[in-house]
């Protein structure tokens, strides 16, 4: 019988009908057990009242959808989703290299980026590695790790923030990288990225003990 179907409420009522008629039936009668046969029958009536009420509700609002759900049983398994390896994962060097994505003459360059990879990037293919974004004007300050997935831009005076917005895309669809919790350094030009990009992305001069570390790949728990 289902835990939200018809057949189970109508059960829970018919009970609940059958109790009250039996108290009240035998309320004068008993004997000495007669406190003792009334308090039995009230409270039995107010159970079946509240379980009958409880999966009329239950039905409607689909809280436990079946006996299983409401044992805890969800039927569901943890597994990991697995990380997609950047398009440029089996042809970049270790080291730095210089980056040439689709998008690059839009954002106005002196020249195409430069990536720094982690030294252990090619050997750890199940994680997504932080991101530093470095704009390299002059005075400018790298406080990288090593940790991170470091992108060297050297923009020009047509170089404009909302041009840059597309680089987290860019980069996430050629490295395993994270879209969120980047360190921007570098300026003006790096503080109107931060303030122009969706929230979440970056942070102006974020210290680098702060990067998010490293990440293997969420866990989910599909149905089964």
């Amino acid at each position: 019988m289902s835990l939200t179907g018809r057949p189970l409420i109508l059960l829970a009522a018919f009970t609940a009908v059958v109790i009250g008629a039996a108290t009240v039936r035998f309320w004068s009668r008993g004997g000495r057990f007669r406190a003792l046969s009334r308090t039995a029958g009230v409270l039995l009536l107010e159970a079946s009242l509240v379980i009958t009420a409880g999966l009329a509700v239950n039905r409607h609002e689909e809280f436990y959808p079946s006996w299983q759900a409401l044992r805890g049983d969800t039927g569901t398994e943890t597994v990991t989703d697995r990380v997609h390896a950047g398009l440029l994962d089996v042809h970049a060097r270790d080291g730095s290299f210089t980056w040439r994505p689709p998008g690059l003459r839009a954002w106005n360059l002196a020249r195409p980026p430069t990536v720094t990879l982690p030294a252990d990037y090619h050997d750890r293919t199940d994680v997504t590695f932080p991101v530093m974004l470095e704009f390299a004007t002059q005075g400018a300050a790298s406080h990288r790790t090593g940790e991170e997935v470091t992108v060297t831009l050297s923009p020009t005076a047509t170089t404009s923030a909302t041009a840059l917005l597309s680089l987290p895309a860019e980069l996430a669809r050629d490295l395993r990288v994270s879209t969120v919790g980047w360190s921007v350094e570098g300026g003006p030009l790096a503080a109107a990225f931060v303030a122009a990009a969706p929230p979440g992305t970056a942070a102006l001069d974020r210290p680098a003990n702060t990067l998010p570390p490293a990440l293997a790949a969420p866990l989910t728990l599909p149905a089964s």
